[in-house]
């Protein structure tokens, strides 16, 4: 078996479409703060200083792709990553300590 024949279409195109979620560093940035636990759009805004529109818009995608889930919570939502490889992804990207 080749490395080409690892995974099939499905798993390529699931993978593929979770890396185009992430691919962004706002969303990169709002999934790194979820992983230390649930937050609203209002914290999220205020953390990030971006336009509520945009951060909600940045929300959409990365709900859409199965990354994260909204909780209602009164009148506004709680979001928290749900995806199982988003944490061993976003550990990738911290820099290595140096022996």
């Amino acid at each position: 078996m080749t490395s080409f024949e690892r995974l099939d279409d499905q798993q390529l195109t699931g993978a593929a479409s979770l890396f185009e979620a992430l691919a962004h560093p706002v969303r990169l940035r709002i999934v790194c703060g979820l992983l230390d636990g649930g937050c609203c759009v209002g914290s999220m805004v205020d953390c990030l200083g971006l336009p509520q529109a945009y951060v909600s818009r940045h929300l959409a995608i990365l709900r859409d792709a199965g990354v994260v889930r909204a909780t209602a919570d009164g009148r506004s939502r709680t979001y928290e990553v749900v995806h199982p490889l988003v944490p061993a992804l976003v550990s990738l990207l911290k820099p290595k300590e140096s022996p």
